[in-house]
């Protein structure tokens, strides 16, 4: 099973933590800025967690269970999620991979 785990820079990161193994980083960028930081990670134990680290204040930390997340059959469904999040029309937004 694979999830995408987003961050919002200056608002808070996202990373895959006990039980989720990274496999791909993307950036998604809107009219040439980062928005957003998606992370595919494959599921790799029942009680994974993603952990989320506020911005303003890093003490600030919670474990939430990867079963919140959306979760994909294989890597290809994870992707092509990516890609339908970040489809608009003719504005300026496109996913850069980064890892």
């Amino acid at each position: 099973m694979y999830i995408i785990v987003t961050s919002k820079p200056e608002e808070y990161t996202a990373e895959p933590g006990t039980g989720i193994s990274a496999v791909e980083t993307w950036n998604y960028l809107f009219y040439g800025r980062v928005r957003s930081v998606f992370t595919i990670g494959e599921v790799t134990a029942e009680d994974a967690r993603v952990k989320i680290v506020d911005a303003d204040d890093p003490g600030c930390v919670n474990w939430v269970p990867a079963k919140f997340f959306g979760d994909f059959d294989d890597l290809a469904a994870a992707r092509a999620e990516l890609e339908d999040l970040t489809r608009f029309g003719a504005i300026d937004a496109r996913l850069e991979r980064v890892a």
